[in-house]
């Protein structure tokens, strides 16, 4: 079903002036309460936005973040949901793969899979980490349903039920894991909660440290590009920029 941008903002626009408490600063919203709103249109198509610039722009002008909350429920945060990706203006590495063999059906496709499979069979992601002769294994990629955990952000301590997720990778070392956020095009920012909900999510199940990853494939100039954070404290709003680097392959 087709969503009009217009028609889509106009109902966030609805949903906020109904349902959002502004003096509370937060509010939590469900099936029963969008629907109300958007009537016959998709609830998945309203909720998805996948950076700052497919954010509707009734979130961004009231500086309102969406953060799922269960298979029915999602919670509305005055907050600063949204993480600056600087650019990486360091020189390109030129890198030689390590694959073996002609991976005859890694150019099949050209979505963000496909890049972020490339970059972690030629030994980028290894080459990045600095993991040597570190064992690890593709473990997990798609859907997940997360336990709970509270989110302390803004002031408040919000109880995170069930959220759905999405991880783009996971992988899993003896002693590490590896959660990363793809996209096969360069953003200029990215909501925080697809850094922090997959990577709470995995230091959760594993019980180990873990790396936050973002990646993106850059078309213009053929680059991987990679961003390494670190979440302090398990916190949302202290998420800092590790290391950053592109690389191109030879």
């Amino acid at each position: 079903m087709v969503y009009p941008k217009e028609e889509r903002n106009k109902h966030w626009q609805e949903i906020i002036k109904e349902y959002f408490n502004f003096k509370k600063g937060y509010v939590k919203i469900t099936t029963e309460d969008i629907k109300k709103i958007i009537k016959d249109k998709e609830i998945r198509l309203l909720l998805y936005f996948d950076s700052e610039e497919t954010m509707p722009q009734a979130l961004k002008e009231n500086g309102i973040m969406l953060f799922p909350n269960s298979v029915t429920s999602w919670w509305l945060i005055k907050c600063d949901g949204v993480l600056d990706l600087p650019p990486i203006n360091t020189q390109i590495i030129k890198f030689s793969s390590g694959v073996k063999f002609d991976l005859k059906s890694s150019n099949a496709g050209m979505g963000e899979q496909q890049y972020l499979l490339n970059m972690i069979n030629t030994g980028i992601l290894r080459n990045f980490l600095k993991l040597g002769d570190k064992e690890f294994y593709f473990s997990m990629m798609g859907k997940q349903r997360s336990t709970e955990f509270d989110l302390a952000i803004a002031g408040h301590t919000i109880k995170i039920e069930n959220p759905g997720i999405e991880i783009d990778a996971g992988i899993e070392g003896e002693n590490f894991a590896i959660v990363i956020e793809a996209k096969a095009k360069i953003i200029k920012a990215v909501n925080r909660r697809q850094l922090y909900f997959p990577y709470i999510h995995v230091k959760k199940m594993t019980d180990k440290p873990t790396i936050p990853l973002f990646f993106c494939w850059d078309g213009k100039t053929k680059t991987y590009n990679l961003w390494r954070f670190e979440i302090v404290n398990d916190n949302i709003e202290n998420i800092k920029l590790i290391e950053s680097k592109r690389y191109s392959l030879i």
